[in-house]
């Protein structure tokens, strides 16, 4: 659950649509990895540990900086890179096994950060690790290049220029 759309949206609050399909989920032993941004997985402890116990629940938070200020320039929305880290720990003692994503990782801009930001999971109990290199495919790239633009305008050329260079002269390259 969340490679395409996070299943902890700020209205999962209200809503728990998540918790819902859990709760399917479990009852009928089908097993589940989840990928998020979000904090607000916490909420659900009970039913992953449920899952958890049946060894058929697996979680994983993106951890894309430890710089509280890149993060809300990068995911305006998401919770903060330190109650991810308190999440993943939550988890983890909660004998989910949970791990860290380190993506996008972008030249330029936080991929100096990579080895701190794995460190910081480790100690926060994750039990695996990973990252991504940026992607940009289809109107993602106008959105990213949008976004260096406005808000880190001295860097944006050069952040372009090395995403390039990675994928042969190309903003995206699906090869």
């Amino acid at each position: 659950m969340g490679t395409n759309t996070d299943p902890y949206q700020p209205l999962e609050k209200k809503l728990r649509i998540t918790r819902s399909i859990l709760e399917v989920l479990r009852d009928f032993r089908h097993p589940v990895a989840i990928v998020t941004k979000s904090p607000l997985i916490l909420g659900d402890l009970d039913i992953l540990s449920e899952i958890a116990a049946m060894e058929l629940a697996k979680a994983a938070l993106f951890v894309t900086t430890l710089d509280r200020k890149l993060a809300r320039v990068m995911e305006p929305r998401a919770g903060t890179p330190a109650r991810r880290l308190q999440a993943v720990r939550g988890l983890t003692d909660a004998g989910i096994s949970a791990g860290v994503m380190f993506t996008p990782a972008i030249p330029a801009l936080n991929d100096h950060e990579m080895e701190v930001v794995l460190e910081a999971a480790k100690a926060a109990g994750s039990r695996s690790e990973g990252y991504v290199p940026l992607r940009l495919p289809l109107e993602s790239k106008d959105l990213f290049r949008e976004l260096l633009k406005t808000k880190v305008p001295v860097r944006a050329r050069h952040v372009m220029t090395l995403v390039r260079q990675m994928r042969s002269g190309k903003d995206c390259d699906a090869t």
